[in-house]
Parts: C-alpha cells; sequence; structure tokens
C-alpha cells in the first residue's frame, strides 16, 4: 500500500510539474511590453507607450515609422487574429484545421480576394505601397525577435506565423467589404421564396422603404424563361440581421461649449478580439495625432480623429452586388452574352489540407464575375439548376481590378478641412459608407461616397433578384459619379444622424438601394438629440446606452386592443414603454410572442422553408394586427401615438392570417394573436418557472463574443469566448442581436464593435470604449478588461498633450539598428 501511495503521489506531482511547465510555456507568448529592442527598418527611435489599458501611444519621427511601430503593436497583441483571418481571405484555412476549413477555402477561393488584392497592390502609388510596406516590415521585425511561445492558438494548432505582406492587408479589407455587403443573399432569398410563395406575398415579407412606391415584381416566368424551379438548388436562406450602426454629429448651437459633438457606434459581428484596435499615432516631427480604431493588419486608424477633425462611419447598404444567371451554350463549354458565346475566364487553386489530401479547384469567371454555383456539389441529386444549363455568377465592386482604398484612408486621416474629407472619399471603392464630419472651426458634415452601380431605367429588377446574364438590358452601365453622391455641410438644424435608414430624399434621382434599415433607431436618435436643449460628451454617451425600442412600442400598441385585459399578456405589456433592459420581464414575453405570432402567420405557407426565414419582419406584424379587427369592431390604430410605421396594403397583409393546413376553419389575425401569447406564457413558464415576475431578458438574451476557430470546440471555447447578459435588441439605439434560430434562440452576437465621442471644443475630452481588451491572448489582463465597461456604458480617454503619457503603463523603445 505504501508503494501505491508513493506512485501515487509520484505520477501526480509530475502532472503538476508538467501543468505548470506547459502554464509557463504558454505564458510565455506574452510579449515584452517594457525595455528597449534593436531592429533594422526604422531610421529613427520609436516609443510604444501603452496606458493602464494596454492602449499603445506610438511616437516616432516619421510616417513610415510610426505605421512600423503599429505594425509590431498589432503583432505583439493580435497576432493570431491577423493570422486566422488572413488565411480565411485567402483560402488557405484548410492548412491549419483540416477538413471543416475546406468549404471556407472554396468559397473564398472562388471569390478570389488573393487575386484582386494583388490586382490592387499593383494599381496603388508608390508611397501607399512604401508605408503599407513599412507596417508589414514592422509585423515582421516582431516574428523575427520574438522569443518563448507564440499565443495558444498557434501552440493548439501546431501553427507558426508566416511573414505579413500587405497583400493581406489588402485581403483582409475584402473581407471587411463581404461582411458590409448583403444584397446577393437577399436577392437569391427572394429567388428561392418565389418557388412557393406570389409576387404579392414576397413584396409583404420584403416591403419596400416606408413612404416608397416600387415598381411591380417582374414576371417571374418570363424573366426566368422556366429556370426558376431549378434556381434554388444552390441559394440558401436569409441571413440574419447583423449588422446595424449608429453615428451623429451636432453643431455648437446645439451643445453646451459651443461647438461640435460627434458620436459614432458601428455594430458588426462580436468576436474575441474585438476586430478594432484602439491606439493613438504621434508623429513627433509634425506634432501630429491620430486617435480611434484600426483593424490589426492594417495600417492607420480608421475610424477617430486627428488633431483638426473627426469622423464616423455607418453602412449605407448600397447594393453593389448583383447575381447574374448564366446561360451554358456548346455543351457547357461557353456561356451566352449579349454579344453571343463566351470562353470562362479560369485558374487553378490547389488547397492544402492539415491531415487530409490536397484538392485541385478550377475556379470559372464570366464577364460579370466568379461563378458562384460552382461551389454546390455536382453529384447532389437535387441539383437540377446545374444539369439545366446555368450557372450563378457575381458581379460586385470589391472585385474590381484597382481598390485604393488604403489611399484614401491616409488621406482622410490627413484631412484638415471638409473638402478634403470629401477628396478623400473620392479614393473609396467599398460598400458606400455615411462619413459624418466634424472639425474644430465649429462645422460639420457628411459624405457617403462609394462605387454605387448605375442600372438601366428599364431593369425592372432593380437588385430584387438574380438578373439574365445573357441580356443587355441587366448590365451595370458604369458608376454614379462622386459629385452626385449624397453629401451635407453645416445644414439646417444643426444635426446630422444616420442608422443605415434611407439617407436621401424622394427627389434624389439615382437608384442606391430599395433594403434600407427600417428607420426606428434613426428615428429615435433624433427624437432624443432634439429633446435635450443643450449637449454634451455625457449625454451622448447616454444616449449610446438607449435600449428602448420604438418598434416594440408599436408593435405593443398594436397587439394590445386584441387581448382580453385581464390577461397576464395584457397585464405585463399594456404600462411597458419598450424598455429592453436585461433585468425585465416584458422584453422575453415580447420577444417571445413575436417568434410564436411570426410563425403562426408564415410557416404554413412557406412550410419547410420557413426555418431558414425565421427573421422577424416588424412591418408585417404590425399591419396584420392594425388591419385586424378587434372585439369591439375597432382596430388598432386606435388612439395610440406610436406608430411610424406605414402599414402594408390590408389584403397583402391580411392574407397571412388563415391558416391553409385548416380547411375546417379561417382563422383570424386576432384569433393567431391571442394564441401566440398563450403559447408565450406556457412556453415561458416551462423554460424559468411559474412567476412570470422572475423572467428576465438576460436569461435568454446572452451576448456571446466568438471566437475563430475555438467557439467550435466545448472543450475549450469557454477559455477564449466572453458572455454576459446583454441589454438592447436589433431596433434599439444600443443594438443587440436577438438569434431566431432554434438552437441559439435571442441570443446575441453582434452589437457595438466600437464607442466614440468626440468633443470639438477640447479633443482630449473625446472618450472610447471596445467590447473585449487590446490584447487577443487570453491569459493577458487586456484580454477583456475594456468588456465591463463596454457593458457598463463607461468609457476611456486617450490623452494625447504628451508623447509618452505621464502615467503610462509600460514603456517599450525601438532602436534603429546602426
Amino acid at each position: 500500500m505504501g508503494k501505491l501511495k508513493f506512485a501515487l503521489f509520484t505520477i501526480l506531482s509530475l502532472l503538476v510539474v508538467t501543468s505548470l511547465i506547459g502554464f509557463g510555456w504558454l505564458r510565455s507568448s506574452l510579449p515584452d511590453l517594457d525595455g528597449t529592442v534593436t531592429l533594422s527598418g526604422i531610421d529613427a527611435p520609436v516609443t510604444i507607450a501603452r496606458d493602464s489599458y494596454g492602449i499603445p501611444h506610438i511616437s516616432a519621427d516619421s510616417d513610415a515609422d510610426m505605421f512600423f511601430g503599429l505594425g509590431y503593436a498589432h503583432a505583439q497583441d493580435r497576432l493570431w487574429q491577423m493570422e486566422v483571418n488572413r488565411r480565411l481571405g485567402a483560402g488557405r484555412l484548410a492548412e491549419v484545421i483540416g477538413e471543416p476549413g475546406v468549404g471556407f477555402d472554396k468559397y473564398f477561393r472562388t471569390l478570389g480576394f488573393a487575386v484582386r488584392a494583388a490586382s490592387a497592390w499593383d494599381n496603388l502609388d508608390a508611397e501607399t505601397r512604401h508605408l503599407m510596406q513599412t507596417y508589414a516590415d514592422g509585423v515582421n521585425a516582431y516574428l523575427a525577435e520574438h522569443r518563448g511561445a507564440w499565443p495558444p492558438e498557434f501552440v493548439l494548432t501546431g501553427t507558426t506565423p508566416e511573414p505579413w505582406s500587405p497583400l493581406d492587408t489588402l485581403v483582409w479589407q475584402k473581407m471587411m467589404w463581404l461582411s458590409l455587403s448583403g444584397n446577393m443573399r437577399h436577392e437569391l432569398a427572394r429567388a428561392r421564396l418565389a418557388t412557393q410563395l406570389t409576387p404579392e406575398q414576397i413584396m409583404s415579407i420584403y416591403p419596400t422603404y416606408p413612404g416608397d412606391v416600387e415598381a411591380p415584381f417582374p414576371e417571374l416566368d418570363t424573366l426566368y424563361a422556366g429556370t426558376l424551379e431549378t434556381l434554388m438548388a444552390v441559394t440558401g436562406g436569409e441571413p440574419e440581421a447583423t449588422i446595424g450602426s449608429n453615428n451623429w454629429v451636432i453643431d455648437g448651437s446645439r451643445t453646451k461649449s459651443g461647438m461640435p459633438l460627434l458620436a459614432n457606434d458601428p455594430h458588426l459581428g462580436l468576436s474575441t478580439p474585438s476586430i478594432w484596435y484602439l491606439v493613438r499615432l504621434h508623429n513627433r516631427t509634425k506634432d501630429t495625432n491620430l486617435v480611434g480604431v484600426g483593424f490589426p493588419g492594417s495600417p492607420s486608424i480608421i475610424l477617430g480623429r486627428n488633431d483638426k477633425i473627426a469622423w464616423g462611419f455607418t453602412n449605407t447598404a448600397s447594393d453593389v452586388q448583383d447575381i447574374f444567371i448564366e446561360k451554358l451554350v456548346n455543351d457547357g463549354q461557353q456561356y451566352l452574352t449579349p454579344d453571343g458565346p463566351a470562353d470562362f475566364v479560369t485558374r487553378p487553386e490547389l488547397i492544402k489540407v492539415s491531415g487530409g489530401d490536397d484538392i485541385l479547384m478550377t475556379v470559372r469567371e464570366t464577364r460579370h464575375g466568379p461563378v458562384m454555383s460552382d461551389l454546390a456539389d455536382p453529384d447532389d441529386n437535387d441539383n437540377e439548376f446545374l444539369r439545366d444549363g446555368h450557372v450563378l455568377a457575381l458581379q460586385w465592386t470589391a472585385l474590381m481590378d484597382e481598390d485604393p482604398a488604403v489611399k484614401g484612408i491616409l488621406a482622410l486621416t490627413r484631412s484638415d478641412n471638409f473638402d478634403a474629407f470629401k477628396a478623400a472619399g473620392t479614393l473609396y471603392y467599398g460598400p458606400e459608407q455615411n462619413m459624418v464630419y466634424a472639425d474644430t472651426d465649429g462645422n460639420i458634415g457628411y459624405y457617403a461616397p462609394a462605387l454605387v452601380p448605375v442600372r438601366r431605367p428599364d431593369n425592372e429588377i432593380m437588385g430584387r433578384l438574380p438578373s439574365p446574364g445573357w441580356l443587355a438590358k441587366y448590365d451595370w452601365q458604369g458608376f454614379l459619379p462622386f459629385e452626385d453622391l449624397p453629401t451635407r455641410f453645416n445644414p439646417d438644424g444643426g444635426m446630422i444622424a444616420t442608422a443605415n435608414e434611407k439617407i436621401v430624399g424622394d427627389d434624389y434621382p439615382h437608384f442606391l438601394t430599395r433594403d434600407w434599415s427600417l428607420p426606428y433607431r434613426g428615428n429615435r436618435i433624433r427624437a432624443e438629440l432634439d429633446a435635450v436643449e443643450k449637449h454634451d460628451v455625457e449625454s451622448f454617451a447616454a444616449l449610446h446606452y438607449d435600449t428602448t425600442s420604438d418598434m416594440a412600442r408599436e408593435l405593443v400598441a398594436a397587439l394590445l386592443p386584441h387581448l382580453d385585459k385581464e390577461s397576464a399578456g395584457y397585464r405585463y405589456l399594456s404600462e411597458w414603454q419598450g424598455q429592453m433592459d436585461k433585468n425585465r420581464a416584458e422584453p422575453l414575453i415580447f420577444h417571445t410572442w413575436m417568434r410564436h405570432y411570426q410563425e403562426a402567420l408564415m410557416a404554413d405557407e412557406l412550410g419547410d422553408l420557413y426555418d431558414d426565414f425565421r427573421r422577424l419582419r416588424p412591418r408585417l406584424i404590425s399591419s396584420t394586427l392594425r388591419h385586424a379587427a378587434t372585439a369591439d369592431g375597432t382596430t388598432g390604430d386606435a388612439d395610440t401615438p406610436y406608430y411610424t410605421m406605414p402599414t402594408i396594403g390590408k389584403d397583402a397583409a391580411m392574407a397571412w392570417c388563415d391558416n391553409i393546413t385548416t380547411n375546417d376553419v379561417t382563422e383570424s389575425c386576432a384569433d393567431l394573436a391571442v394564441q401566440a401569447m398563450e403559447t408565450t406564457f406556457e412556453d415561458l413558464t416551462e423554460k424559468h418557472g411559474t412567476e412570470a415576475y422572475l423572467w428576465k431578458w438576460g436569461d435568454e438574451h446572452i451576448l456571446t463574443q466568438s471566437h475563430r476557430p475555438f467557439s467550435q470546440i466545448p472543450v475549450i471555447k469557454d477559455y477564449f469566448e466572453l458572455t454576459a447578459p446583454a441589454s438592447g435588441s436589433v431596433h434599439t439605439i444600443n443594438v443587440s442581436g436577438v438569434s431566431q434560430n432554434e438552437n441559439s434562440r435571442h441570443a446575441s452576437g453582434f452589437g457595438a464593435s466600437y464607442r466614440g465621442i468626440f468633443d470639438m471644443d477640447d479633443l482630449e475630452k473625446s472618450i472610447y470604449v471596445q467590447p473585449t481588451g487590446q490584447s487577443g491572448n487570453p491569459f493577458s489582463r487586456h484580454f477583456d478588461d475594456l468588456f465591463p465597461l463596454w457593458l457598463k456604458g463607461e468609457y476611456v480617454t486617450i490623452p494625447t498633450t504628451e508623447a509618452v503619457p505621464a502615467d503610462a503603463a509600460h514603456i517599450l523603445r525601438l532602436e534603429p539598428a546602426q
């Protein structure tokens, strides 16, 4: 027995020692943040001084050395993020994670981001290329200098980081543009619905923007000449609502200081680490500063301020993508154009698979772009579309040979007036952005630059559905001139605010998109700005965290007339004012009711398709209730101040109410609404107990900031993810996702990816926050230390009065090699 105890003690001791050694080895992946490092590639010393939150102040004598220091700092803090993003965009993920990465690699090889990045590089000017190269040199200097373990993801995947290239920066830029461009998915979703629904039903699911008059839906049988039924084999479901951003700016007539204030909070999918990196860049020779956020993997900042101006972006979501149906001819060897048959442009792509065989694929492109339908399984028995003699190609502005966006960002950061700001915008070819502006002279402005395709007046599709590629009338006719894009400077009223809603009036002569976000957020921002006579940084911060949903107020006003006043649903919702507070029961009751009611409306018509189209449709829900008669013969329109959205036509809306699977019963929308509320309380009682007053929105509305790729591995994902109950919803200013997926009901994966507020009276009072921490290494205390601030509505300042802040927690000096 004594020998057994000794053996067990020895084994346990060895395990403990091995674990400690392993833990110590992994901790050696943390970078050295203090001291002096001698490096080639810089002309003069560079200082990287980090504050208590790990935010670096990078000071250098030239922009080139400054960007070298930024590359070095990015590599110290975000090396795995940079590695996985470039691999994903270049189609090289399977080299690291094996078979699970093959699908991603095929997709991105087909898009050809790496090919387009090389072309963009060839078309850039010498100065931009030089600064991008010096940034890459900074990244590679850290790779060469680092001793110890690489960050844990490299260790766990057995990967070693490769040298960084400026082409990697351009690939990552394309990845961001993909997340901001969603029209192709909506085109395919509408086309898929067209196999089962009438044009009127589709238009009620995808109604035109409030107040707009839309052309009738195209005659599908004529348009597709018999190909519609086979089109659906290569289309997926509708994307979740995962994009939304706010920005606003007011002039001095509306502020306590008499100078402008500007706010920005772009909403994107949230991840660990954040896609953004807070930084201050200081050119000692010019004594100039840039402060804000940029992307690890890219030089400079994207959103923020210099010493003269501040700016912020939201996504305009203009229609910069079209799917084209290409008709095959000559046994599929060519495709048809308005001028006759044409050859595909092809290129081989070799995908290396860790632990598996290499895959050689051939990418085909038409005159419109890459053939996306080649990604479908050719052996799939349901894939009639490919056998029917057609393929689908994508035309997208991000796939053009020229892409001067990096040059445009550098020009923007150097701008000191509105004309220079707009001139920088003309170099931006990506998805259109609402760019708001303020300067220290008291001016405010707005510009929405991009390459926006021009479509012919007789193009009845206008981005709603895939277009026949063999007909000339659907081809793009160039792009809108930059001088014709929306702009404003010192407008009457002293306010500019955008939240992805329509940003042009009915008199604007050009087509931008038909898929604007509903104006709930934008209207609330403007109303709340008007409600305060004089604003300051604090009132702007409070508005960033506003979680009242005008959408919920509107739908509840439409619902209540149909509920019995003694019912639980009425008692809980009648006094509620739409606050999406994580500690309240009402948001949970409301969203669960919406979910059940919409399913009752749509699932019988859509059948098996409904699981792919669960995205909530407030205008359809509101319209059915407002058109429906109540028990006393009135409608939900009576005596309410909350209706801001016009209804969908009565016939189109009410057609959804009767369940087509019950032949002997004719259901009304009121019946469905009442039954959905009863089902809601049964559902929530089963999940959360019988005491409804104890239910909380935060019990189900859980924010998860996911990690690539370890969120897919249950054993270790908790070490790499950040989670918390969250307030807000899709239509609150403080945006938060509300999943309709059966496996993640009400969960959130997106929100404010960064918040910045800029005081043009004193830029030192500007405040910032992002939702994780500066480091991507879970062993670092800066992995998540900004997350509590972000959750509570707190911010940090980034002072610029000294080259090295007096309270710097770490100071690293990069010295040039002799």
